[in-house]
């Protein structure tokens, strides 16, 4: 998918299907006490069903699932 926007490096295309498996591979940034503190507040457990929205490539729902998560669901929107 190409994306261009006038504000964004003067409208020059790009198209993300190029750099997404970059942008996948150094974005999951967030630490384990991130996701601790998901769970600590009583989110995202106890079958729980979570929709994540414009989730990026997926990290925190794809994280989740190794902390027990098994019900999300996530979507894009266009």
């Amino acid at each position: 998918m190409k994306i261009s926007n006038i504000k964004i490096d003067n409208g020059k295309e790009f198209n993300w299907g190029l750099v997404s498996s970059e942008y996948a591979k150094y974005r999951d940034i967030y630490p384990q006490e991130f996701y601790r503190k998901i769970l600590d507040l009583g989110l995202c457990k106890n079958g729980q069903k979570i929709l994540g929205i414009g989730t990026g490539t997926g990290v925190l729902p794809r994280n989740m699932y190794s902390y027990g998560e098994k019900n999300s669901k996530t979507g894009e929107m266009f």
